[in-house]
């Protein structure tokens, strides 16, 4: 008996030990944050990392510009109530950058997908946590929007808001958020964190590297060049 139980208790530190091992050796998400998990928010530092990042802010800039002429496009048409402006800077130019995009992205990816994967792990099923998430990224993203607002979409002389207005629009904030957008961001935002973010990542881990650092510098280069025209 005593000769079976030393044993016994190798065995099983043996087993915990190639738990641990199959563990720390699972290949990592190319947005996961460097030093901690994808569950969580950790301490960012290598090359990969930002330079994913700054492709996801750049890109999504422009992809968020044509959502919002979409829209747009709804209120126009008489689908979606709203007023529609002509002259608004929607529709200048359909390669400007809206930069508020980009940083919904980065918060989607600092932020939401670390808390979606929280969520399926602490609630039981599909619905409560996709329902969870969604709350939480339409919070965010309503955040997002209001802080660019009093930053930069403060009255004119005249009254009225330069960039957008929402007070003709039911539940809304001093013109800068309202619930019907805050619907459409939660939306636009679930979407981004549980299907085309894990399908970005895998196409991330299947670029090769010299080809990743390629696609920033042109894209970089070609969003700065977006910004000074």
């Amino acid at each position: 008996m005593q000769d079976t139980l030393p044993s016994s208790i190798a065995a099983s530190q043996g087993r915990s030990a190639a738990l641990s091992s199959v563990r720390d050796t699972r290949p990592r998400s190319p947005l996961a944050l460097p030093g901690a998990s994808a569950t969580r928010l950790g301490r960012a530092g290598t090359w990969a990392f930002w330079r994913n990042l700054a492709l996801c802010f750049c890109v999504f800039s422009v992809v968020g510009h044509w959502l919002e002429i979409g829209y747009c496009t709804l209120v126009r048409l008489g689908l979606l109530p709203g007023t529609y402006d002509p002259a608004s800077q929607v529709w200048a130019g359909w390669l400007d950058p809206f930069c508020v995009y980009g940083f919904g992205a980065v918060a989607c990816v600092l932020l939401l997908r670390p808390l979606k994967a929280r969520l399926q792990r602490r609630l039981p099923g599909g619905i409560a946590p996709l329902a969870a998430s969604f709350g939480v990224n339409m919070l965010v993203c309503v955040g997002i929007e209001l802080a660019n607002g009093l930053l930069f979409n403060q009255p004119l002389a005249d009254g009225s808001l330069p960039l957008w207005d929402y007070r003709d629009l039911p539940c809304n904030f001093q013109g800068q958020v309202c619930l019907q957008t805050a619907l459409a961001f939660g939306i636009v935002s679930t979407f981004l964190t549980w299907v085309v973010f894990p399908r970005l990542e895998t196409l991330f881990a299947r670029v090769p590297r010299r080809a990743l650092d390629a696609a920033f510098a042109v894209v970089v280069a070609w969003f700065s060049l977006l910004l000074a025209l």
